[in-house]
């Protein structure tokens, strides 16, 4: 489950938020050799935040799992 903190913090972040958040993702993931353009960094974190919004209105939680 994604913790209740990421949750609210998904939930509440407002676009420039979302778009700097995926530009240093982009960064940290770069320096472990992993190329992430950060637009599509930015479009993963902006339909996450968007589906924990969905989830926190219905009482949900989202779960997210690793391979």
């Amino acid at each position: 489950m994604i913790s209740p903190r990421l949750s609210a913090a998904l939930a509440e972040a407002e676009r420039s938020e979302l778009k700097d958040a995926a530009v240093a993702w982009s960064f940290h993931r770069a320096e472990d050799g992993e190329v992430i353009d950060p637009e599509i960094a930015e479009v993963i974190l902006s339909d996450l935040a968007a589906l924990v919004s969905r989830a926190r209105r219905q009482g949900q939680n989202v779960y997210c799992w690793v391979a």
